[in-house]
């Protein structure tokens, strides 16, 4: 069976934009206000206007647009005063960011293994982790899972930890009855380029803190205070402000998200049910709770001993190669040159870490090496398809045994 043989596939291309997403540029163009100003002086209205309807989106009272999602968490982060000698426990598996976003304010990550099923953070597996030089987790809702967020804010409570939950993957993603993002003290979103709400590049913190959001908002605009004097600056910060250009994308781009989330997880139903049929298939399966989830990606593992003894490298350039847009998951954070090598931050001790040297063998982390090693996962506009297309996917990997 090959795709190339089907004239009928078409998955959709991403980005998908309109003439109001292009009308929202060139208005920004034409006004001459490239950029947002600050809170008491507006120049542009977007940023500002964004804040707000995604605040709504999100059902939070507080978010602060930014220029991306690592810089959202490392402001978060600040914000809540970590720092120097800190330990961050963070979710082995995910982008580099969640992690670097740590090295950046002079703490530690430290690397907390993956529940096999719904392969984000495993909550049993915190307080192990937990030392006196701990200070916060950041639970990372990988492919729009939510981490089972009412367990881990028990453990983050017992030992008065901050909790900053990174949500590039999860626009959208409701766990128990409450948007991901709103049950840490902070959420974090990216709107790269592949994000399911994109401008290309972008971020934004959410909170329910006006405290906490004054903290964060300082840090994003060289240190300064709301609707005070221009050029006082009352605490070291830095520019990580977004710009207009970006904030009239995402205006436009919110707008269909709705209705894309819906289709995702309607989609996402049908197409785990039939992928599940197949001996030999893993799915990602979802956090009980979980009401909603923003699917960014949609990962499986294979058994390679069911697949002929494909390796990973061969089935994944199996369909690639017939058009199946596929690609490979995250690396494990342990395994990257920067942590196993330790080329990160001069004169800052890390070693006190799980990682670095011998411990970053996989065995020490021995769920999320296992996946890993035999997964590949789908783009989320994958969903944004029909039956029709997503059962072709099914058939194809079905004809690889």
């Amino acid at each position: 069976m090959s795709f190339k043989q089907d004239s009928k596939i078409d998955f959709p291309k991403w980005p998908i934009y309109d003439e109001n997403d292009v009308n929202a540029l060139v208005d920004v163009i034409k006004s001459g206000k490239w950029w947002c100003g600050s809170p008491g002086v507006h120049e542009g209205e977007n940023v500002w206007s964004f804040q707000e309807e995604f605040a709504r989106f999100q059902e939070v009272k507080d978010c602060i647009a930014v220029s991306n999602g690592t810089v959202a968490i490392e402001a978060a982060l600040m914000a809540l005063d970590v720092g120097l000698g800190d330990e961050v426990i963070v979710s082995d598996y995910t982008f580099v960011a969640s992690a670097s976003a740590i090295i950046a304010t002079n703490a530690v990550p430290i690397f907390c293994d993956i529940h096999p099923e719904s392969l984000v953070m495993d909550v049993s597996k915190i307080e192990s982790l937990i030392t006196e030089r701990t200070k916060a987790i950041i639970p990372v809702h990988l492919g729009g899972n939510p981490v089972e967020m009412d367990k881990l804010m028990e453990i983050a409570k017992a030992n008065n930890l901050s909790v900053v939950e990174d949500c590039s993957h999860a626009h959208g993603s409701r766990y128990k009855g409450k948007r991901v993002g709103t049950w840490g003290d902070a959420g974090t979103f990216s709107f790269q380029a592949s994000k399911i709400l994109t401008s290309g590049e972008g971020g934004a913190i959410i909170c329910n803190s006006d405290i906490l959001a004054d903290k964060i908002y300082s840090y994003i605009d060289c240190g300064r205070r709301k609707n005070d004097y221009f050029y006082n600056h009352y605490s070291y910060g830095t520019n990580y402000r977004m710009g207009e250009f970006q904030a009239a994308i995402l205006r436009e781009q919110l707008k269909k998200l709705p209705a894309q989330h819906k289709l995702r997880n309607k989609n996402a139903i049908f197409f785990r049910d039939k992928l599940i049929s197949i001996d030999g298939i893993q799915v990602m399966k979802l956090t009980p709770g979980t009401n909603e989830c923003g699917y960014y990606i949609f990962p499986i593992a294979f058994e390679p001993e069911k697949f002929r003894g494909l390796t990973k490298e061969e089935f994944y350039k199996k369909l690639n190669d017939n058009k199946i847009p596929t690609d490979d998951c995250y690396p494990p954070l342990h395994s990257l040159h920067c942590f196993k090598e330790i080329k990160l931050k001069k004169d800052i001790d890390y070693s006190k870490a799980n990682w670095g040297g011998k411990k970053s063998d996989d065995k020490n982390f021995p769920v999320v090496s296992d996946i890993y090693s035999r997964s590949v996962e789908f783009p989320h506009e994958m969903l944004l398809t029909s039956d029709y297309e997503l059962n072709l996917v099914v058939e194809y990997i079905r004809s690889l045994k």
